[in-house]
């Protein structure tokens, strides 16, 4: 609710409590003793608990919202706010209910609204219905903007992956051949410069780009556990996108569905150029799968929970030391 809007019911209810005096008193009664008794009911409604505020008064909510304080909670109505059925609630409840009885701070809120639907949009419609018309028309102005914006998808066919099966002959020539380690490096210098890390926080999962060290330190440990580092290079250098997520090598499963559902359920039918970005981003996912196998994908989550836990930052620092 809007600052104007609140101080304009604040003049609605007077306003109502005057017509009220006048219509109560009559050509011969007492208008002001009739304004007391109606200031009388709604000082009475202020200060009333009330059972959808939980037990707590209007008068409660407002002096709290007004000092930037958490609504109260009535520890007799503690039971409202949470489902008997659900572990997870019952569990919530005890902890809430411990903390309340301590006199603890216990970290949970409760907000009341009037769900979305205000008093002027039950008695003016039309401007209701207006409002938000023309905040439909500058949304889909904006979306018109931003897709005018967005560039043509680029064309893109991934590599073909060749088979992993290797003869003895051919191992026996790759282990004699001196390009192994600038092969590590130019792959480490790619993945410093295209692939995003995924590192958790309290507000979700946060990306950031692998530095030289930790991208020569992946390279080198997913050679050493067979996967054809060359052809993982060439994928990524193929694909038209600059941003590759880790997530995508380690979790390719999960990732292709959440490509596949958004295609079907997210975009619209008709954006071809968008479809056409998360099939392009689809065909990567699955050519990565097939050339970093099962095995190396275990590994890497455990790369990465290292990364994610400042293990390489420990590391250096002992190094220093």
């Amino acid at each position: 609710m809007f600052v104007q809007e609140c101080a304009l019911y604040g003049n609605l209810v007077l306003y109502l409590r005057d017509c009220a005096a006048e219509l109560l008193a009559g050509d011969d009664g007492d208008v002001e003793a009739e304004r007391a008794r109606l200031d009388t009911i709604v000082r009475g409604w202020f200060f009333a608990p009330q059972d959808e505020l939980h037990g707590c008064a209007p008068r409660d909510l407002i002096w709290a919202e007004q000092k930037g304080e958490p609504n109260p909670i009535d520890p007799d109505r503690l039971a409202d706010f949470f489902d008997d059925d659900c572990p997870v609630c019952c569990a919530m409840h005890e902890e809430v209910e411990a903390a309340i009885e301590a006199g603890e701070e216990h970290g949970w809120h409760w907000h009341y609204d009037d769900g979305g639907c205000p008093l002027i949009a039950y008695y003016d419609p039309e401007g209701w219905d207006e409002r938000w018309a023309e905040e439909d028309v500058a949304f889909e102005r904006w979306q018109a903007e931003q897709e005018a914006q967005t560039p043509a998808a680029p064309a893109y066919e991934p590599p073909p992956v060749e088979s992993a099966e290797v003869s003895p002959e051919e191992f026996i020539a790759r282990v004699h051949q001196p390009w192994l380690d600038p092969a590590l490096h130019d792959i480490a210098r790619t993945l410093a410069t295209r692939v995003d890390c995924p590192e958790p926080t309290l507000f979700g999962p946060h990306y950031r780009r692998l530095t030289y060290d930790e991208a020569l330190s992946l390279a080198v440990g997913l050679h050493e556990r067979g996967v054809d580092v060359e052809a993982l290079l060439a994928q990524i250098e193929a694909f038209p996108y600059q941003n590759v997520a880790l997530d995508w090598l380690g979790q390719p499963e999960e990732n292709v569905g959440m490509m596949i559902q958004a295609m079907e359920q997210m975009i619209a039918p008709d954006d071809e150029e968008e479809i056409a970005r998360f099939r392009h981003h689809r065909d990567f996912i699955l050519s990565l799968a097939r050339v970093v196998h099962p095995g190396a994908r275990l590994w890497l989550q455990g790369w990465l929970d290292a990364v994610a836990h400042g293990a390489f930052g420990r590391s250096g620092s002992e190094s220093v030391d």
